[in-house]
């Protein structure tokens, strides 16, 4: 694994080389160093040779060393006209690449230097598109770049690179990525497990024909009956009082969401009296707060849509998804408005070719199947992951118990069915692992220890066949740390300082 299909040009072998030999040859190889800088730097710029019908590629840059980041070798170049590749290479290699596949809508290169400092080299794309618009959902080929083939492209391109640069193959790939990284980051293990000996999939953004209807379904009663930022504030501290304590903790952080039942959290106890205008929600805003707890379900009250847990209202992902963040927004280049009103316009973009489609009568019950055929080549349709497990790859999922966009059940669900196909829980996690973030929003952010080191207990996986059990995360300001377990297990409080990890026990 982790060998390009694509036959590479090594120092003195011939394009037309057996796969067998370039191995070979990569063994014998001797890696890059630092004394061979003057050598690196005209090896670097000279990458531009790689041009051909397939890829356009500007001469390498080397970049100093600077605010922490060693001293490397940055490569850009186009792979089939359109998708835009950044790789960077360290002069202190480990053999490794590190590939990062971008959130959102893509259509940027994401960062690739932070793991040049334990020897990655680093590699990302664009997937093919510029900016965070969903304009380019209306060309079919540009669709297609952005659903898997960008990545599987660019991931080729990555690894010839680095082979011409170091003379060598690449030892070991991994993958990482949250939210349409995590979706891209499943697609690779599903489509092309040859690719990547490691994946890191955070909070995949799968699902469309759940993940869609459900953003309409909520936006349409915010726009019915507005939460503000006040009202989300009343949320947030609501639900702190009724189940911060019940895992025997009071830190901020509800450990285990679906502990705050509505036996607990009583919404009704908000409702403004007479009179009453500060720290209470109007009858109609406890109603959209309803619906966002509940989710979605049809007429037989079979759940469609899974509903965002209780906790972090005031705090993670709410403020900005259902009353709009003037700052991310524009971060994004994106316009003013909460993002679940935004998303919908990416819903018009895939349904632009059906003649029939409304976004205003359009039923987030009925109508559901009107994506099933424009979505279902993007989307993570299948939980059958045996050619990948076959191949030796390991799979790590994260996911925060409070992300609003991509509720934390829905990565259970998953899990659950990836059990189902693999014989048992047992068998599964010989290869695929979910590890549940207590107080995070989508991604990151929100009061729980979230800052986590997600590589290294990978590498170690992959490398040593250290499976990991728990995995220890930090908050922001390092005012305490908690251990994240491997789901189904959660992290119990056994007694002593209550800010430190050692102090809690996966169960």
């Amino acid at each position: 694994m982790g060998v390009s299909t694509r036959q590479t040009n090594l120092k003195g072998v011939r394009r037309s080389t057996p796969v067998f030999l370039l191995l070979m040859a990569a063994a014998l190889s001797t890696p890059f160093s630092a004394a061979a800088a003057e050598e690196g730097a005209r090896d670097c710029h000279r990458l531009y040779r790689m041009t051909d019908l397939s890829y356009a590629v500007e001469p390498g840059v080397r970049v100093k060393t600077s605010d922490g980041v060693p001293a490397h070798c940055r490569l850009r170049g186009v792979v089939n006209r359109a998708i835009r590749v950044e790789v960077t290479m360290p002069d202190d290699w480990n053999g490794r690449m590190m590939f990062t596949a971008a959130g959102g809508n893509a259509g940027i290169l994401v960062e690739t230097r932070s793991l040049l400092s334990r020897g990655f080299a680093m590699a990302t794309t664009d997937t093919g598109h510029e900016g965070q618009l969903s304009t380019f959902m209306r060309q079919p080929e540009a669709l297609i770049d952005y659903a898997y083939r960008g990545v599987h492209l660019a991931t080729v391109f990555a690894k010839e690179a680095i082979a011409r640069y170091y003379g060598q193959h690449v030892e070991h790939a991994y993958l990482q990525g949250c939210s349409n990284g995590g979706r891209a980051a499943l697609l690779e293990a599903l489509r092309f497990p040859d690719d990547y000996d490691g994946i890191l999939a955070g909070a995949p953004a799968f699902r469309y024909q759940e993940f869609f209807p459900w953003t309409l379904h909520a936006h349409r009663a915010q726009e019915a009956n507005p939460l503000t930022q006040e009202s989300l504030q009343v949320l947030g501290a609501a639900s702190r009082a009724a189940c911060d304590s019940l895992d025997g903790v009071e830190d901020g952080v509800l450990n285990d969401p679906r502990r705050c039942t509505s036996a607990e959290f009583d919404l009704t106890k908000l409702e403004c009296r007479a009179g009453q205008t500060d720290d209470c929600l109007t009858a109609g805003q406890i109603g959209t707060a309803r619906t966002m707890y509940a989710g979605l379900v049809d007429e037989n009250g079979v759940v469609l849509s899974r509903g965002v847990a209780p906790g972090a209202e005031d705090d993670g992902d709410w403020p900005i998804w259902v009353v709009g963040g003037t700052e991310y927004n524009a971060a994004l280049g994106l316009a003013p408005g909460p993002l679940n009103g935004l998303v919908l316009e990416t819903f018009k973009d895939l349904l632009h070719r059906d003649a029939s489609f409304d976004l205003d009568s359009f039923d987030p019950v009925a109508d559901r199947d009107k994506l099933d055929d424009v979505a279902a080549f993007m989307d993570v349709d299948r939980a059958d992951l045996r050619e990948y497990e076959s191949r030796g790859g390991k799979l790590l999922m994260y996911q925060g118990w409070n992300d609003y966009p991509l509720r934390p059940e829905r990565a259970i669900d998953y899990l659950l069915e990836v059990e189902a196909v693999h014989g048992g829980q047992g068998k599964a996690r010989e290869f695929f692992r979910l590890f549940m973030v207590p107080g995070m929003g989508h991604c990151a952010g929100g009061p729980g220890a979230w800052i986590t080191d997600y590589v290294e207990p990978l590498v170690d996986w992959v490398e040593k066949g250290q499976a990991p059990e728990r995995i220890v995360g930090t908050r922001p300001d390092g005012s305490f740390a908690r251990p994240q377990c491997v789901y189904p297990k959660l992290a119990r409080y056994v007694g002593g300082p209550q800010n430190e990890a050692s102090s809690f026990s996966c169960e």
